[in-house]
């Protein structure tokens, strides 16, 4: 689903040639001028995890199509920030085309501590392409560093659970098994095309993110104004300033009016995107709040749902089946302050990080609702007031709303196993267990309620 909005805002076009002298001084007013005159526009496009029985390696999905189109058009430079690749070689092919054509392609991945990526294909990014770069020096740096102290408890450790132990609301939570710092993570999903287009949202470049499956919702922009402050994010990375280490954009209020709709952007960590960004939001909620997010662990956000719903505002929550499963996840205890919360049931994940706000304000992103997404990792974060996409959103979540039997809203189905549509044959690991399909014993019995 797409929609698209013109720009008609002066304001926002003068600040615009302002700032362009100043970053690009190379360039002259003239071409900014030129430039913006062109309508700027803002499009949001959801990925429905209805329509998909398994994950694609195809570009087929309208949130890959129109990355695809993007690259291919490009002129003169790409810039990307992308958690990883798999499966999906139209990207790749289309990135290392433009590379050959003349456009100069840079792009910043994520590695752990073992100079390792989550995503397989990641690798033949860096290959193919001259200028790749990763958050793996930052990590060492980090990991030598961090501080292994723990604070004093004023909870309980839940029983059988190892991990950090996190107190909220007198109650303790903490993984199964214990963690071990393998690295923040550049976990952007971000593409910047001729210092002028932005693509970004919550779809990795992955078979189940851009080629399907998976629920995600994506912002391609026309804005000069917004491009270059992705730049400005951009290159701090790609000159090795990942995670903590960015003092650029730090707490910069990055504001800009589009036909109406007032489009605010946070980086994390610097940007504080939750306190300063997702919980005013919900604090200014008077009538719904809809939440579709992968995982829901911070305290704070939890905590303004649950106030939200007290003082009489309707709030759903759509979480993921395996996020259900993590030991910090607070569905539990929004649930038992009254806040609707359906665990979906569907083979692809809940992967979007998104919410709409009293039907027409937009939440759109890469970072999960979580305190590493909002203090340790890098990601981006946009709020659209008055979207002009808003009612199309909103259908879009009452249809995954509705698509999850009301037995999902007091339990949760196991993510890959005969409760979840298409799990037992979609031919990936849904559960993270290491066993896929029939391999997994959940999806070779008949589960009785």
């Amino acid at each position: 689903m797409l929609h698209e909005v013109p720009d008609m805002n002066i304001k926002s076009l003068l600040v615009v040639l302002c700032i362009g002298v100043l970053f690009y001084p190379g360039q002259s007013a003239a071409f900014f001028e030129l430039s913006e005159s062109k309508k700027s526009y803002v499009r949001v496009i959801t990925n429905s995890p209805l329509l998909y029985s398994s994950p694609r390696n195809n570009c087929n999905t309208e949130i890959c199509s129109e990355l695809l189109s993007l690259i291919t058009k490009a002129e003169n430079t790409i810039d990307f920030a992308v958690y990883g690749l798999r499966g999906q070689d139209a990207i790749l092919e289309a990135l290392v085309d433009a590379q050959a054509r003349g456009v100069i392609v840079r792009g910043v991945v994520d590695k752990d501590t073992s100079n390792q990526s989550y995503y397989r294909d990641t690798h033949l990014l860096e290959a193919a392409l001259k200028q790749v770069r990763s958050d793996y020096k930052q990590d060492l740096k980090t990991s030598r560093y961090l501080s292994r102290k723990n604070s004093k408890r004023k909870c309980a450790r839940p029983s059988g659970h190892e991990g950090p132990l996190q107190c909220f609301e007198r109650k303790g939570y903490a993984s199964r098994e214990k963690i071990f710092f393998k690295g923040d993570i550049m976990h952007n999903k971000f593409f910047i095309v001729d210092n002028m287009y932005v693509w970004t949202g919550s779809a990795n470049i992955s078979d189940t993110g851009t080629g399907g499956y998976n629920a995600n919702v994506v912002v391609l922009m026309k804005s000069e104004f917004i491009a270059m402050n992705y730049f400005i994010e951009f290159e701090q990375m790609f000159n090795g300033y990942f995670h903590r280490a960015k003092k650029k954009l730090k707490k910069k209020d990055i504001d800009v009016d589009i036909a109406g709709q007032k489009v605010s952007l946070f980086f994390s960590p610097q940007g504080y995107a939750m306190y300063r960004g997702v919980i005013p939001l919900i604090r200014s909620a008077r009538k719904s709040i809809d939440v579709s997010v992968f995982f829901l662990t911070h305290k704070n956000v939890s905590r303004e749902l649950v106030l939200a719903k007290q003082r009489g505002v309707s709030v759903r929550v759509i979480l993921d089946a395996t996020a259900a499963t993590n030991g910090y996840s607070k569905h539990e205890y929004l649930r038992d302050n009254g806040v609707s919360v359906k665990v979906e049931n569907w083979g692809g994940k809940m992967h979007m990080k998104s919410a709409l706000v009293d039907n027409k304000h937009l939440i759109i992103g890469s970072m999960n609702w979580t305190g590493a997404g909002e203090s340790k990792n890098d990601e981006n974060t946009l709020i659209i007031r008055n979207a002009k996409a808003a009612p199309m959103y909103e259908k879009f979540f009452n249809e995954m709303w509705g698509s999850i039997p009301k037995k999902w809203l007091r339990d949760e189905p196991m993510a890959e196993s005969t409760e979840s549509n298409y799990s037992c044959e979609d031919g990936i690991d849904n559960d993270f267990d290491k066993l896929i399909d029939s391999q997994d014993k959940e999806c070779r019995t008949v589960l009785v309620n």
